[in-house]
């Protein structure tokens, strides 16, 4: 297969939109999931106060894959532009 249809096919709407809403998916879910995660989400009395950064690390490595899968969303999306001119 040649290197140009498989950019072609990667950059297809339906992929680049898969990207960017599985990516979607897993930033949110987990601070949906976590308790500890939306009990730092709350601000002390005054309002003034900002959230602690004591998440627990499964959040972090979620919510940095879903950064990556937009960003690859993002990439296919520009390549896209690219491929429609070849």
């Amino acid at each position: 297969m040649d290197p140009i249809e498989v950019l072609k096919l990667l950059s297809a709407k339906p992929i680049v939109v898969g990207f960017a809403v599985v990516g979607a998916l897993f930033t949110c879910l987990p601070y949906a999931f976590s308790k500890t995660a939306l009990d730092e989400e709350k601000f002390s009395r005054d309002g003034h106060e900002a959230p602690t950064g004591n998440t627990p690390p499964w959040v972090k490595l979620v919510n940095k894959f879903g950064y990556g899968l937009m960003g690859v969303s993002v990439f296919l999306f520009i390549v896209a532009g690219f491929v429609v001119d070849l």
